[in-house]
């Protein structure tokens, strides 16, 4: 069981300094975390340490990091410590902190200031404004970006990508891919059966994120689906998966000398470029002025930003890279939670029988879905997109009765936190009613013990768009489709961004 802050906390409580000003408060109310003063918390030195040598036996020996389940990996090594804070120490990077309790989130984040530096994006960073600079000479993009270059940026895209009503103007443009996808799977199916969804929803994303943003069908749905999206999907598995991952969170080597994992980075990075590119210059070329509302999300941010600024470009490229496989993969795990647990699947089709029907989806009717979105969450609490939340700290914090220096990595391990019986009853259990308000299993969770799109400033800018399409693919699949999953359970591959671990494998009954 591990030993929450506050149970920490009693144990270390020393006597408040009352001439110091660096007491932590929250609206002016003090609880038993602000308790602790910096100058009075436990030293850094003092909190619970892995070092290299260690890491580099265990992950010798332990499975779970040998097959990237890492969110099983940190969970495991925050138990064995008895403490809701580990401190991994990796030659040639700053400390690197893993806390796991939804109050010291809250304190991580609350701390971020104007220009939150999201750790986890720091080879990004590197990569586009240093080694790669020719492929991004005017920006790096919102992943390539911290302090006030990041600001400048998302301060010109935000307004187009945040508003609740950003990403209902393009339903029909979803709906209409989705239609395209059920084809696919019909045409895929053997014995009504399809031997894995994720490879099929990666298609569907790509396509409705090139609807959605570029205003341009790609074809990756069709019987036969041009080069381009098999060569895209590719890349990005390279780009976002166990080469990102190692240049991200492993010892620097590749500072000093390409290593085998910048390669094939950067080799699937130019791919990507080349690719986007060419899709961003073909919808560029078919801009005729549209009204706002039929706008492509590229063709607002240009008139935003001016036709001269490489915003725009950098955006959609990014928005390419993350569809395919962050909005992919939540899907496939989306599909595989309602094909396994056929109870609350039920409960969802009969509520879309009932406020859908055969009608053409609106914004209302997105609205009164409530089971729809309760599951959609409580698929995203069980099995996220991405495995945590990252920051470097700007400035002194107390973190768990620790006194937490700037400049430390800090990485909030969400699946631990997402799936601890600390916060959530029966934690490994699929029970979306635990997000309806007013049921009786509503959860009582801290609310920074949820959060698979981040939180504040550098929330996932995305976000309303992946909500949107993993509703609407669920809407129209289970209006066709009774799902039935066939395969033994799933767990998550953790990279940098999480996929599942085998495939998913699920029986289409035709319903009547």
């Amino acid at each position: 069981m591990i030993v929450s802050s506050r149970q920490h906390l009693v144990l270390r409580l020393k006597p408040v300094s009352k001439s110091t000003n660096r007491c932590i408060t929250t609206n002016g109310q003090k609880k038993l975390h602000e308790l602790v003063c910096y100058e009075d918390a436990a030293p850094f030195r003092e909190i619970p340490t892995i070092n290299f040598l260690q890491l580099f036996m265990r992950g010798m020996r332990d499975k779970n990091l040998q097959e990237s389940r890492n969110h099983i990996f940190l969970r495991d090594i925050l138990r064995e410590k008895s403490s809701s804070i580990v401190h991994l120490r990796t030659p040639g990077k700053p400390p690197m902190l893993i806390i796991s309790d939804p109050i010291d989130v809250k304190t991580l984040l609350d701390g971020d200031g104007k220009y939150p530096i999201a750790s986890e994006f720091n080879f990004f960073n590197t990569y586009r404004q240093q080694m790669r600079k020719d492929l991004f000479p005017g920006t790096a993009g919102l992943l390539g970006s911290h302090g006030e270059k990041w600001y400048k940026d998302r301060s010109l895209v935000q307004q187009d990508m945040l508003r609740p009503m950003s990403a209902l103007y393009y339903i029909q443009e979803v709906s209409s891919v989705t239609d395209d996808f059920l084809k696919m799977v019909d045409r895929e199916m053997r014995d009504g059966r399809v031997a894995d969804i994720a490879p099929l929803l990666y298609k569907w994303s790509f396509e409705a994120v090139g609807a959605i943003f570029l205003n341009t069908r790609i074809g990756c749905l069709d019987e036969k689906a041009p080069r381009v999206a098999n060569d895209m999907i590719e890349c990005v598995r390279v780009a976002l998966g166990e080469s990102m991952l190692k240049l991200n969170g492993g010892v620097p080597l590749w500072k000093f000398f390409k290593t085998k994992n910048y390669k094939d980075f950067d080799e699937a990075s130019e791919g990507m470029y080349r690719i986007t590119d060419s899709l961003i210059k073909y919808s560029m070329s078919k801009l005729d002025g549209s009204s706002d509302k039929e706008k492509s999300v590229l063709e607002k941010l240009i008139d935003k930003c001016g036709k001269d600024s490489d915003i725009p470009t950098v955006m959609a490229m990014d928005a390419l890279m993350a569809g395919i496989d962050t909005t992919g993969n939540t899907s496939a795990f989306f599909f595989y939670h309602l094909a396994s647990n056929p109870e609350k699947q039920e409960i969802l089709f009969q509520e879309v029988k009932k406020e859908v029907g055969d009608r053409r989806i609106t914004p209302e009717i997105i609205n009164k879905l409530k089971y729809l979105k309760a599951a959609q969450r409580e698929s995203q609490r069980l099995m996220p997109a991405v495995e945590g939340v990252a920051r470097e700290t700007q400035k002194d914090l107390v973190l768990a009765g620790y006194q937490i220096p700037s400049g430390c990595h800090v990485t909030a391990a969400m699946t631990s936190v997402m799936r601890s019986e600390l916060h959530f009853n029966q934690p490994t259990e699929f029970i979306p009613e635990r997000f309806l308000r007013g049921s009786p299993q509503q959860h009582g969770a801290h609310p920074f013990a949820f959060l698979p799109f981040g939180h504040g400033a550098r929330m996932c800018i995305g976000r309303r768009f992946a909500e949107l399409k993993v509703q609407i693919v669920a809407i129209q699949t289970l209006r066709r489709f009774k799902l039935e999953y066939e395969g033994d359970p799933q767990e998550m591959v953790t990279l940098f961004v999480n996929r599942p671990d085998g495939p998913i494998k699920i029986k289409f009954t035709p319903r009547d």
